[in-house]
């Protein structure tokens, strides 16, 4: 048999302040007198019986709570044991300055000024007052939040909110934290967190760098690929006209923080494609711009091909062309709110779904993802929606090539 893990001891006054450290105590909300009982753990604790004896004579005899009557041990059988300890929740503060440790409720309100000190500094980011609000109520209750004693987390989330320029998440680190690591290492997941929670921004299936760069921090060469006539200007100078690629242009981020959609001559159908493999296979036509859309468009990507939509008539057709499942649903929503308000589907309809799943071409659902398809709204897909649900099973879109 493994051995009892020796028990750390501490004072009689810690014993009796964490005792006191409840919700309550925290929130300024615990008053008047407490009655804990002394038995054989309690005694354990403070180092034994001797201990015990010797810490609640002192406690009684050389403290202001003792001899104003606000400590009192009920003490047994000629003061050689006790029976409970009677104290007034009020000598709480004393007992801390005894122990040379915070208050809890002034540690407390502590963290409470600081929270609201930064409300006031991010009071023109919505989502980040939001967040701090909750935060709010939760230390107002009375609710542990140690990790909000990291200032630099204030520092980073405040620095997050207010990124408006595109930056390099190693150099957004350096800047805001003198550390080219330190964010990744030490408060990316953190953010992420808040940011899925608050930010508007956020979509389901968005993944972490999507999100990130959302708010305009970046890990890797951003870059928006398309087929088609395209042409572009940069700095309302020079016009590239890209009709003779006729296998893609790649532009990276610089280029699309300067450069606008000029002209687009004798289209009649855009079309989004998700995936890598299906965007590669599609041919060049001088009608056709097919872009590739790697899940969810950058804001930068959003803002250069809104600049599209001036460019064709009436009559172009838009369309999205992605996985059949809960992520693509997403996609193919994001786009049409956010860049192509024309958007529909393209081969993601019902019997395309059933076609490929009789070509053995499905993949099982997962229990996470089926719960959050059923919350879903898919709106235009609602009939590919039902379809995954019946029958358990996603298509990606490369194994319908």
């Amino acid at each position: 048999m493994g051995r009892k893990k020796e028990q750390e001891h501490k004072t009689l006054a810690r014993w009796i302040i964490d005792k006191t450290n409840t919700d309550h105590y925290r929130a300024g909300m615990l008053s008047g007198w407490k009655h804990p009982y002394i038995d054989a753990d309690v005694m354990e604790i403070v180092g034994g019986r001797k201990q015990l004896l010797d810490q609640a004579t002192i406690l009684e005899n050389e403290t202001n709570a003792g001899k104003m009557g606000k400590f009192k041990p009920n003490w047994k059988d000629v003061k050689t044991s006790i029976k409970k300890i009677d104290y007034d929740v009020a000598i709480i503060p004393e007992l801390c300055e005894r122990e040379q440790i915070e208050d809890p409720r002034k540690r407390q309100l502590r963290l409470i000024a600081r929270v609201e000190k930064w409300r006031r500094k991010g009071q023109d980011c919505a989502w980040l007052c939001s967040y701090y609000d909750d935060l709010l109520d939760l230390l107002n209750r009375g609710k542990e939040q140690n990790e909000l004693e990291d200032g630099n987390f204030f520092v980073c989330i405040d620095a997050v909110a207010h990124q408006k320029e595109h930056v390099w998440k190693r150099v957004f680190s350096a800047r805001v934290l003198h550390d080219s690591k330190c964010f990744e290492k030490n408060y990316e997941g953190r953010i992420l967190s808040v940011l899925k929670a608050k930010s508007p921004f956020y979509i389901e299936e968005m993944s972490d760098d999507e999100l990130l760069d959302a708010h305009n921090i970046h890990s890797y060469a951003q870059t928006l690929e398309w087929k088609g006539a395209l042409q572009y200007i940069i700095n309302d100078e020079k016009v590239i006209d890209s009709s003779s690629q006729i296998y893609g242009t790649i532009i990276n981020t610089q280029t699309m923080e300067h450069a606008r959609a000029y002209a687009l001559p004798g289209c009649k159908r855009i079309m989004t494609i998700e995936n890598k493999a299906n965007y590669e296979d599609m041919s060049y036509r001088k009608d056709t711009l097919y872009i590739f859309c790697h899940g969810f468009f950058s804001p930068k990507e959003v803002r250069f091909l809104k600049t599209i939509c001036d460019l064709v008539s009436e009559e172009c057709e838009f369309y999205h062309w992605g996985d059949l499942d809960y992520g693509g649903i997403c996609i193919f929503q994001f786009i049409k709110a956010q860049v192509f308000p024309k958007l529909l589907p393209y081969k993601m309809s019902q019997e395309d779904f059933e076609l490929a799943v009789r070509e053995d071409a499905g993949i099982l659902l997962k229990e996470d993802t089926r719960n959050k398809l059923i919350r879903k709204n898919a709106g235009l897909l609602e009939p590919l929606k039902e379809a995954i649900l019946k029958s358990g099973l996603t298509i990606e879109q490369e194994r319908l090539l």
